[in-house]
């Protein structure tokens, strides 16, 4: 039970150590694979047969990490999500993510024939690996050896026991990982060093010969200064070599330090006190007092004071005397540079977009830092973006000389030159910064040993492979600091004279540190030329980074340089790419638009992110920088030739129509040959969706991506414009509000302008139907009507059926909203028999759904009663959109037959499934319906609850609906005696019918209102 209940706390705080006892029987044994090491003890590494793996960015190593500390037991998805991801910022999709970060840890694996360790289960992950695998297991086991051989009295075999273990540690457990499951594992891991090598330098002082025994006990004490045990080692190895003085001076630092921090020290006291009596217990049968090892005599090093020969180096460049902004990332690499107890040499790698401001921030903050370092601050261009990156002996060479080598003592060899610097820099306190590195290979050469130093590393590209390395993305300004720097350089009185103007020009420059201070520089250099000029000359994206230039400095060539290192591959994928106007490409798109599988499509993708010229907020999620994008435009201009960039969109249109038709079929949980209005073939087949919930948040998301594709097809004769009319219908099946209204509108409009020219009569009635369709549900009743007159011309072959039948439904709509219900009754006839003969009963059964309640708002109550009830029968089944619209008619239906109860279960039940589809105008209707059921009912006061509760959603939509739930709001407010509020409501809704010449609604509400004011508030 025991062992029970330790598995439950670990399970509820999701920040296991490493388990040691087996695997229940009920799970999967970790399966073998040859020669697979994964070393923990230090920054994570991992070999298969020799080779090392690639593992990653870190927070895919606190994935692989957190499945290491279970080998061979599933980890839900949850529990890996609360362990994996920081609190204060989890990822928008942590199932995503995780899936994102198995896929490349088996991409990884596979390369060795290992893919089958990583196991998926039951939505969760299990890592089969030997528990003899991890180097943390194998300290665990010599550490449980050499405290058996201690309590044996074997000393010597102890103590060799216990030396084993703590070669294995190589630095900082875990080094730079995120998450809780990590912080927790390497806080114990690095407890269980500090224990087993306090043991193992208590037997050194017991055994009394090891020349460094006191070397190893200042270098504890200097790490661990508030560890009493190290602390009495000291004195106690001092005591025993005969050095009372010394030990008097270890005590009195003791002392100094413990007070200094408001502590005591009990055991030192004891200790000091037994030492001034000259306790003869403290020898030992092998260690009497004053017994000295080989080296006991040499001086302890002086920590903190550099050696008198060597030069104290102060390579910085000058730092900018307008560094601007950077708050964040100032204090961040302050507090990792300036750690005061480091478990091995501190390095931090800033890594960013060409022109991010990388070397500015690493200077400026390694001038602020220069008392910290008081041995010497060295700096190194590696020239990482040119095409011929310093060598690393090269640069070896370099950082000797700059530490006062002589020449003729440097070594030729490489890896004798990089002992030699890590010999030079041993216990002293320098900062290195190595500005522009290429890869972590060229740097890692150039790492000192000494945790004593501090290293700052500057990159255009992830330095993943950097050992034990705290990463830093550098990304794009603020806004607020991108105008601060403008005006800082151009003169502050400038930009507070022109603030719209400066606000478009640092938009323009896409927030670029080097973007914005070249335009700041111009501006300086010629005080005639206004903000504003400069802003639209910035606007033509054709000539951007031709303005992005002052005498030697300009962001093209910056860019340039990225650029140039990019194989062929990797740079037609940054080209295509940049294409859509679009802040961000989901990979299904990017697949379709580079001709590429899915698979290698993110493989490709990947190494442009680690090479900084992509972004990815989300896993699978990819984008550029504005200016990146503007010149990979420039580039796809003179490099891809029209016809490819067509195909490119061509497949890029087809796969969105695909995955459209996808999400419309399965939020409406129809057949597609069903929705299907024209003949828009295409052969991509699109993503699937598995609930409605996800169709319609797809849909939602790529409004940006499905407007540029669109526009393209209407500028571009080689692209199918019927292809695109259906993406707009597509997007018109779902909606989300008034902006995503009209914008679906728009894109309409504009097929439709398109259509003539190349004679496509389908298409142009496909566009002018969802067009009359969005200027309906946004209010613009006449405007619609005259769209569908348009329209319905245009669809008379037998081709055409279905879209008359929505063409004629919309009409009746209209008539219906104008109050003409005798009018509407004759389209809504004509469309639901359509609807009959095409044998599609879901649309049927909504065109009947509306043609129901005309007929009751006619009287024709039976007739009404029987079209509703077939409405539901007909849309009935799964639960989908269709099924919810279907309950909703009959529930409209319903009330204005007086069935109170049946009305208000169906309405209920139709809200909440709008509510988790995100489609606000049908809840403002819903909930608009169930506050008049309540009102008929004589519940005024649940009336006022529900109308508030659907107001917001008709805000959003506007229109019609926000009158109708103002007057129902108004109504019941009356009827509760709150006549002010009322008369405020009715007000507001008289106002909306008259701006959208809705008579007889007007005349209604205005009919309530002159009551509410003949009546005064009590």
């Amino acid at each position: 039970m025991a062992g029970a209940d330790t598995g439950r706390a670990r399970r509820a705080s999701g920040r296991a150590v490493i388990a040691t006892e087996p695997p229940p029987a009920t799970e999967r044994a970790p399966s073998s694979t040859p020669d697979l090491r994964f070393h923990l003890l230090g920054p994570l590494t991992a070999r298969v047969a020799g080779h090392r793996l690639d593992l990653g960015r870190s927070q895919q190593q606190a994935f692989l990490v957190m499945l290491l500390a279970h080998q061979g037991r599933p980890l839900t998805a949850v529990r890996l999500a609360e362990g994996v991801f920081d609190e204060d910022n989890p990822p928008a999709r942590p199932k995503s993510a995780l899936a994102t970060h198995a896929y490349r840890l088996r991409r990884a694996l596979r390369d060795h024939r290992a893919e089958h360790l990583l196991v998926t289960v039951d939505g969760g992950y299990r890592l089969d690996v030997p528990a003899e695998s991890l180097d943390s297991v194998t300290f665990d086991r010599l550490v449980s050896q050499a405290e058996g051989a201690r309590a044996a009295a074997d000393r010597p075999r102890a103590r060799d026991l216990f030396t084993r273990a703590l070669a294995l540690h190589d630095g900082e457990p875990l080094a730079g990982l995120p998450g809780g499951h990590a912080v927790e594992l390497r806080r114990h891991l690095t407890e269980r060093r500090v224990n087993a090598l306090e043991a193992k330098l208590a037997l050194d002082v017991d055994l009394g010969d090891n020349p460094s025994c006191l070397v190893e006990l200042d270098q504890a004490v200097f790490a661990h200064p508030f560890r009493e045990r190290f602390r009495a080692l000291l004195m106690l190895e001092y005591h025993l070599a005969d050095r009372p003085a010394e030990a008097r001076a270890a005590y009195a630092d003791a002392r100094r330090d413990y007070h200094a921090e408001g502590l005591d020290c009990p055991e030192l006291d004891a200790l000091n006190a037994r030492i001034r009596r000259a306790d003869p217990t403290l020898g030992t049968d092998t260690r009497p007092v004053g017994r000295s090892a080989t080296a006991h005599d040499q001086p302890v090093p002086d920590r903190g004071t550099t050696s008198g020969r060597l030069p104290v180096p102060e390579q910085l460049p000058a730092p900018l005397f307008d560094f601007t902004g950077r708050q964040s990332a100032v204090a961040e690499l302050t507090a990792v540079l300036t750690q005061p107890d480091p478990g091995a040499v501190v390095i931090s790698a800033v890594n960013g977009i060409g022109g991010a401001g990388k070397t500015s921030l690493a200077v400026h903050v390694a001038h602020a830092l220069r008392e910290r370092f008081p041995d010497g601050r060295l700096h190194l261009d590696l020239r990482g973006a040119q095409a011929d990156p310093l060598d690393p002996a090269e640069a070896l060479g370099l950082l000797l000389t700059a530490l006062g080598v002589a020449d003729r003592e440097i070594p030729a060899d490489p890896a004798e030159r990089a002992a030699l610097y890590r010999t030079t820099v041993a216990g002293r306190r320098l900062l290195v910064l190595l500005d522009n590195a290429a890869s972590a290979e060229q740097t890692t050469p150039l790492l000192p040993g000494a945790r004593t130093c501090a290293v700052l590393v500057t990159s255009r590209v992830w330095l993943t492979g950097l050992p034990g390395a705290h990463h830093l993305h550098l990304d794009a300004m603020e806004p607020a600091e991108a105008l601060d720097l403008l005006a800082g350089v151009a003169g502050r009185a400038r930009t507070e004279a022109e603030p719209e103007a400066a606000t478009a020009i640092v938009t323009a420059c896409g927030l670029l540190p080097l973007a914005v201070r070249v335009v700041g520089s111009r501006l300086a250099a010629d005080p005639a030329q206004s903000l504003a000029g400069l802003a639209a000359g910035l606007a033509d994206e054709q000539t951007r980074l031709t303005e992005l230039a002052h005498h030697h400095t300009a962001v093209e060539p910056v860019l340039a340089l990225s650029y140039a290192r990019l194989d062929p591959e990797q740079a037609r994928a940054l080209r295509l790419l940049a294409l859509p106007d679009t802040p961000v490409l989901g990979l299904g798109p990017a697949a379709a638009l580079l001709d590429r599988s899915p698979e290698r499509t993110r493989e490709l993708l990947e190494t442009l992110v680690d090479l900084n010229l992509l972004n990815s907020p989300a896993a699978d999620r990819y984008g550029l920088h504005d200016l990146l994008r503007v010149f990979a435009r420039r580039r796809g201009a003179g490099e891809d030739p029209p016809a490819e960039v067509s195909a490119a969109y061509a497949r890029l249109l087809a796969h969105c129509l695909a995955t459209a038709r996808n999400a419309e079929a399965t939020a409406h949980r129809v057949d597609h040959a069903r929705r299907s209005l024209i003949t828009a073939e295409t052969a991509a087949p699109g993503r699937i969706f598995d609930s409605v919930e996800d169709a319609t948040a797809w849909l939602r998301d790529q409004t940006d991506l499905h407007q540029a594709v669109i526009r393209r097809a209407c500028q571009d004769p080689d692209l199918p414009l019927a292809q695109a009319a259906d993406l707009t219908d597509k997007m018109g099946s779902i909606l989300f509000g008034r902006d995503y209204t009209t914008t679906v509108g728009d894109l309409a409009a504009r097929v439709a302008e398109a259509a003539p020219a190349r004679g496509e009569r389908d298409t142009e009635a496909l566009a002018r139907s969802v067009r009359g369709s969005m200027l309906w549900h946004s209010g613009s009743y006449a405007a619609a009507g005259e769209e569908l007159r348009r329209c319905l011309p245009l669809c008379t072959r037998a081709a055409l059926r279905r879209l008359r039948a929505n063409v004629l439904q919309l009409i009746g709509a209209n008539a219906r909203v104008l109050c003409d219900f005798e009018a509407a009754i004759g389209p809504l006839e004509e469309a639901s028999s359509l609807f009959h003969q095409l044998d599609d009963e879901t649309a049927e059964g909504l065109a009947l759904g509306e043609l129901g309640y005309n007929h009751a708002r006619c009287g024709r109550l039976a007739r009404a009663r029987a079209a509703g009830e077939r409405c539901a029968e007909l849309t009935g089944g799964e639960v989908s959109i269709s099924s919810s619209v279907g309950s909703y008619y009959l529930a409209r239906i319903l009330h204005l037959c007086g069935d109170l109860a049946p009305a208000l279960e169906r309405a209920e039940a139709a809200l909440a499934r709008f509510r988790s589809f995100g489609m606000p105008g049908f809840q403002a209707a819903t909930g608009g319906l169930i506050a008049r059921i309540h009102l008929t009912a004589g519940r005024p006061t649940e009336a006022v609850l529900a109308a508030e509760e659907a107001l917001p959603q008709a805000r959003c939509v506007g229109g019609m609906l926000e009158g109708t739930v103002l007057r129902t709001l108004g109504r019941a407010l009356a009827d509760l005696g709150h006549r002010s509020r009322a008369r405020t409501c009715l007000g507001q809704a008289l106002e909306h019918f008259r701006r959208l010449n809705l008579d007889a609604d007007a005349a209604e509400t205005e009919q309530l209102l002159g009551v509410v004011i003949e009546c005064p508030s009590p």
